[in-house]
């Protein structure tokens, strides 16, 4: 599969990490499938693009909000 990017698989406390936010801030991002986890081997994983996928929606979101200055 040339040209392609294998998915990175993150644990929560990365999440936690690259989002700035406590763990029970993530949770409610999970529950609201905002991100989806994957359980691999019983152990609970993100993948990376969800992740950077999320940041986008909400810097689109943010700058919806901003004023336009001109």
């Amino acid at each position: 599969m040339q040209g392609t990017e294998a998915p990175r698989l993150l644990q929560k406390t990365d999440v936690m990490a690259l989002l700035q936010l406590p763990e029970p801030q993530v949770q409610w991002l999970i529950d609201t499938q905002q991100i989806r986890s994957l359980l691999l081997c019983g152990e609970e994983r993100f993948d990376a693009r969800e992740v950077d996928r999320l940041i986008a929606t909400y810097q689109q979101i943010s700058e919806r909000k901003e004023p336009h200055v001109q």
